[in-house]
């Protein structure tokens, strides 16, 4: 049975590694979350999150991306290996009330993290196919 960890070497902190994944142009996204991808050459998942200083107060950024480092971490043994991972919670958030961010769940972010993955790698795979 695999660890559910969240080790420094699976994530993505370098600017290059960023600017690596948004320059790959490969993208999916909802109402709530936009998913980036890049392969990476290495034989695990990496992964990174961001969220807009917009979004008000600190505490709500920080749950946000505790959400999004949860939903990767107990997917990533399930996302195909070789691949960077972004998300970006999308702008509608800085609109909206503090007590409708507090309502975003993990089951929400997991599954709208999941969905796009999978959406985003039917079109990776027709891109290399085109190839």
């Amino acid at each position: 049975m695999p660890r559910f960890t969240y080790s420094k070497n699976s994530r993505i902190n370098s600017k290059a590694a960023f600017k690596a994944v948004f320059d790959y142009k490969l993208f999916a996204r909802n109402d709530l979350i936009t998913v980036y991808i890049a392969p990476n050459n290495l034989e695990k998942p990496r992964f990174a999150v961001s969220v807009s200083g917009k979004i008000r107060p600190a505490v709500v950024r920080n749950r946000l991306k505790r959400l999004a480092r949860e939903a990767f971490r107990l997917n990533q043994y399930e996302l195909p290996a070789g691949f960077d991972y972004i998300i970006i919670y999308s702008q509608w958030l800085s609109k909206r009330e503090k007590s409708d961010i507090k309502k975003v769940t993990l089951e929400q972010v997991r599954q709208g993290f999941t969905t796009l993955v999978r959406q985003i790698h039917k079109r990776y795979e027709k891109r290399q196919s085109q190839q």
